[in-house]
C-alpha cells in the first residue's frame, strides 16, 4: 500500500498492496534478473527502519511506516536479539503443546502485568491473532458488523466462522448511526451482534469511536465489541494501553468469558465497570512496539478457551525465540513511558508546523498525517519531489475512506528530531 519513488535510472517502481509493476523506458536489456535487482534496489533498507534510513546507497529522512517508537532500531532491542540467538537458538522445533522458551514466555508476563489481567497468549503476528480471537468466541454471537475500513486481517478472521448467517455486514466508517441503522435492520429478535473495529485506523489517521459504540451496544442483550488495536496500543492511552484507555475504560475488562463475569459480580462487585458490552481485543507488537508478533491479553478461562479451541496453539510453532527476546525488550523500554512522551512531543510539533505551512490537520494525538492535496498526480509529484531532496513518505493510491485521489500519509517517530520534522514542513512548503 505504500508506494516510493526514486531517481532509479531507466525506471519508476510502484508498490500497491500485494503488486508490484515496474513502469520502465525501452531498453536493450529487459532481464527478470535486472528487474529483481531493480526492485531489491529501490525497496530495500541498508539498516533498521528509523528516523533516517539509507536506501540503496542514499540517506534519507524517513517519515513512513509505522515504527512509532523507534525500538526496532534502538541498540539494546537489537542486542536482546543476538543474546538470545546464541542462548537459544532460533526456534523451539516444536509447537507450543510441548515446550516453549523463555523469552516467549517473557512478552507474554509483560503484557499481563501492563494490561493487569491474568494471562496473555503471543503468537506469530497480529494478523494471525485476530482470527485465533475471533475464532475462539464463535458461538457468542449470531450476527457480525464491521467498520468498511477495517484492516483485512479483521475482515479475513470473519471468514473462519462456519455460521453462513454471521457474513459480515459493513458499516460506514466510524459512522455510528449508520452503525445503529444497520442493527435495527438486520438483527432479528434475540440474536447477538458482534462489531468489530480497528481502534486506530494508520491509513486514515483516525479513531474509531470506542466509548460511542459501547453506548450504542448497551441497547442489545449479549452485545460484543472487538477492536484489533495494533496502531493504538503503546501510543494511546495515558499509560499507552490503547484505544480502550483513551475512551477511559479499562482494557482488563476486554477477552473475558460470561463466567468471569458472573464470578466479578459475587466476589467484587466495587472493582468493576458497569459496562455491560463484551470486549474483546487483539495487539500487534511489530508496530508501534517495534517487536514482532501478535498478543491477545485475557483472563485465566478466556486464554485456555483460546488454546482449546484454536488449531495455531497445537500446530504452529511459537514465535522465533530471538525475535521474542527482541519484542520483550522493546516491551520493557516502551512501559517506561519516555518514548512515548517524546512521541506525543513531536506529534504536537508535526501538526503545528503544518498549520504554519497551511495545512489543515487533525488535532487528535496519533503521530500519522493523512493529507489530500489536489489530484493523484500532484500527490505523486509531491511525494518525489520530496525523495529527490532525501524526505521520504507514503503515498496511498487507494484505500476505503481515502477517495479516488488517495492521499500523502506521513508518519512521525519518537526518534525524529525537532530540526527533522522543520525539515520536512519546510521543504513540503517550498513544492505543494
Amino acid at each position: 500500500m505504500f508506494n516510493f519513488f526514486f531517481n532509479s535510472g531507466q525506471s519508476q517502481l510502484e508498490r500497491d498492496g500485494n503488486s508490484l509493476s515496474l513502469k520502465s523506458k525501452p531498453t536493450a536489456v529487459s532481464a527478470t534478473n535486472n528487474i529483481q535487482t531493480e526492485i531489491e534496489e529501490t525497496l530495500s533498507f541498508d539498516g533498521p527502519p528509523d528516523s533516517m534510513i539509507t536506501v540503496a546507497g542514499r540517506v534519507y529522512l524517513y517519515f513512513a511506516g509505522n515504527g512509532y517508537l523507534g525500538l526496532q532500531a534502538d541498540p539494546q532491542v537489537i542486542a536482546a536479539t543476538c543474546e538470545a540467538v546464541l542462548r537459544y537458538g532460533i526456534g523451539t522445533a516444536t509447537t507450543r503443546t510441548a515446550f516453549t522458551s523463555p523469552p516467549v514466555f517473557q512478552v507474554e508476563r509483560l503484557i499481563t502485568e501492563m494490561i493487569g489481567t491474568d494471562r496473555s497468549f503471543y503468537t506469530a503476528s497480529g494478523y494471525i491473532a485476530n482470527q485465533i480471537l475471533v475464532e475462539s468466541i464463535e458461538g457468542t454471537f449470531d450476527r457480525i458488523f464491521i467498520d468498511e475500513a477495517s484492516h483485512y486481517s479483521l475482515f479475513d478472521a470473519t471468514k473462519r466462522i462456519r455460521n453462513p448467517r454471521c457474513r459480515p455486514i459493513k458499516f460506514q466508517h466510524r459512522n455510528v448511526q449508520d452503525l445503529h441503522d444497520k442493527l435495527e435492520s438486520n438483527l432479528q429478535l434475540h440474536e447477538r451482534p458482534l462489531v468489530i473495529t480497528d481502534g486506530v485506523f494508520s491509513l486514515l489517521g483516525t479513531i474509531a469511536p470506542i466509548q460511542d459504540y459501547v453506548t450504542l451496544l448497551t441497547n442489545y442483550d449479549n452485545a460484543s465489541l472487538l477492536i484489533d488495536d495494533a496502531h493504538g496500543f503503546g501510543v494511546l492511552g495515558t499509560n499507552g494501553l490503547g484505544t480502550f484507555e483513551y475512551f477511559n475504560i479499562s482494557p482488563a475488562l476486554a477477552n473475558r468469558t460470561t463466567q468471569d463475569s458472573i464470578d466479578d459480580f459475587h466476589f467484587c462487585p466495587n472493582n468493576m465497570s458497569d459496562i455491560s458490552t463484551n470486549l474483546y481485543q487483539s495487539f500487534s507488537l511489530c508496530k508501534v512496539v517495534g517487536g514482532s508478533g501478535g498478543i491477545i491479553p485475557g483472563s485465566e478461562m478466556f486464554i485456555q478457551r483460546i488454546k482449546d479451541h484454536t488449531t495455531v496453539y497445537h500446530g504452529a510453532s511459537a514465535p522465533a525465540n530471538p525475535i521474542a527476546a527482541a519484542t520483550a525488550t522493546a516491551l520493557s523500554i516502551a512501559a517506561k513511558g519516555e518514548l512515548r512522551k517524546k512521541l506525543h512531543e513531536n506529534t504536537e510539533l508535526l501538526k503545528r508546523k503544518l498549520r504554519e505551512i497551511g495545512i489543515d490537520v487533525d488535532d487528535n494525538p496519533l503521530p500519522i498525517v493523512i493529507l489530500t492535496l489536489g489530484s493523484a498526480m500532484n500527490m505523486r509529484r509531491i511525494q518525489k519531489e520530496l525523495s529527490n531532496r532525501g524526505i521520504l513518505v507514503s503515498y496511498l493510491p487507494r484505500y476505503t475512506g481515502l477517495g479516488s485521489q488517495g492521499a500523502l500519509r506521513i508518519a512521525v517517530f519518537a526518534t525524529h528530531t525537532p530540526e527533522m520534522i522543520t525539515e520536512l514542513t519546510e521543504t513540503l512548503g517550498k513544492i505543494i
